[in-house]
């Protein structure tokens, strides 16, 4: 009887710190979908090929560059060319990066940094949302809440498309925004 109460002490706890963890980490909080213009951004970055799960490498050396060149840029940004439920992973296109002022300091970056080249995100109409990102595990939960929540407003509202919008994250203090642009 003696066991079987510890075990059962052992378990809860478990359970309490489990569902605790995920709550902190934004697990059971609501996802707000919004509409309007999102984007505006000239970033300066790196391309990524392959699964979206694996541009985090990518983004260390570009976090690498800007600190070395002690720039003060703290917008960075991954934008997502392609729709991973209809291209092979192997294939699928993306880009690390952060906000720069101007082209000039891009330019400057590149002379320094050969490989470095600037992707610009036109300001579109979009639906995006933002969620509270302090850890990998809140980014995690957020991605998995995130997509699919944009997807079914999307699919819902049955917007007109012009067939060139693509997705994009932006990594802030904090929180992070999830971007997918209709038009």
């Amino acid at each position: 009887m003696k066991y079987i109460k510890i075990a059962t002490i052992i378990i809860a706890s478990i359970g309490v710190m489990i569902f605790s963890t995920l709550a902190y980490n934004g697990a059971f909080k609501t996802v707000v979908v919004q509409k309007g213009q999102q984007g505006g951004h000239l970033l300066i970055g790196l391309d990524h090929k392959g699964s979206y799960q694996k541009i985090a490498t990518v983004f260390d050396k570009v976090k690498q560059i800007q600190q070395n060149e002690k720039l003060d840029s703290s917008l960075f940004v991954g934008v997502y060319f392609d729709d991973p439920a209809s291209v092979e992973e192997e294939k699928l296109r993306s880009f690390a990066g952060f906000a720069i002022k101007d082209s000039a300091t891009g330019l400057k970056l590149i002379e320094n940094h050969p490989k470095l080249h600037f992707q610009t995100i036109e300001k579109r109409y979009s639906y995006f949302t933002e969620m509270e990102t302090p850890n990998m595990i809140s980014m995690i939960l957020a991605v998995i809440k995130a997509y699919p929540a944009l997807g079914e407003k999307i699919k819902e509202d049955n917007p007109k498309t012009s067939g060139n919008g693509l997705g994009f994250e932006e990594y802030h203090q904090n929180f992070t925004r999830f971007v997918l642009q209709v038009e």
